[in-house]
């Protein structure tokens, strides 16, 4: 660990004037109060511009090591006696989960408030000292959540996207690619085919009606808002209806 580290931290220049500002006097002298703190005149002139990325790069460097041996070196370089290098090890508790308990076979993270919080929480620190050998170890079963968080993500982005133009004119983004959409109420209960729903791929029929055989489905409410229409038509929009309706395709 470098001998300045806590300079990279803490010792960057600071925010605030570099010129001492005029203060407006009080209207009238003889309503003011005869003694006035200085605190609320000046407050946060100066405080810290943390830069707390070297420590979290240092930090992940020494995954693997025994962490009594990594926090020694920190404590060597950043000393605890100083209020502005103590404020620095009060920041290893948000990327070093160092105590920890086993609850149900699980790790879980012992905050300084409130229950425990199993290690797989999206808001735990991306490493941990693992219990059984004090080793630093990173955070697997966060990062695995939160690749399947990205995965969730990204196929609800993909589901299609809605606009009501009016009673049986939609826009639906399909796939990344608006549409303009054409809906008919679908014909009532009886025998035959059915109409065949374009945005679904699929034959629909009405409540009670008996197909010819085949694989039949029914209006579907979470697409259309109601279950007695079914997609009739549907066209691509060009580009200046793009704009018109402030719209954009993501493929």
């Amino acid at each position: 660990m470098r001998n300045d580290m806590f300079k990279v931290i803490v010792e960057r220049p600071r925010r605030g004037g570099s010129y001492a500002r005029e203060r407006a006097p009080h209207a009238n002298d003889e309503g003011a109060p005869m003694q006035e703190s200085l605190r609320w005149r000046h407050q946060h002139r100066k405080w810290l511009n943390e830069n707390l990325r070297p420590l979290e790069r240092y930090l992940h460097g020494q995954v693997g090591k025994p962490w009594d041996k990594v926090y020694s070196e920190i404590c060597a370089g950043i000393d605890r006696r100083s209020t502005v290098q103590q404020h620095i090890h009060q920041h290893l508790a948000d990327f070093v989960a160092m105590r920890l308990s086993i609850i149900d076979g699980r790790l879980h993270w012992l905050k300084g408030w409130g229950r425990p919080t199993p290690l797989a929480d999206r808001w735990a620190p991306k490493l941990y000292v693992d219990p059984a050998t004090g080793l630093l170890r990173r955070n697997r079963e966060r990062e695995q959540l939160r690749r399947q968080e990205r995965v969730t993500w990204s196929m609800l982005e993909q589901t299609p996207d809605r606009i009501d133009l009016g009673p049986l004119h939609q826009l639906h983004r399909l796939q990344g690619i608006w549409y303009e959409v054409e809906l008919a109420l679908i014909p009532p209960a009886g025998r035959g085919r059915g109409v065949t729903d374009v945005v679904r791929s699929c034959t629909v029929v009405a409540y009670g009606h008996r197909g010819a055989g085949r694989h039949v489905v029914q209006g579907d409410r979470a697409l259309y808002g109601s279950d007695e229409v079914y997609a009739r038509h549907k066209r691509q929009l060009g580009t200046r209806e793009l704009r018109v309706h402030r719209l954009h395709n993501t493929q």
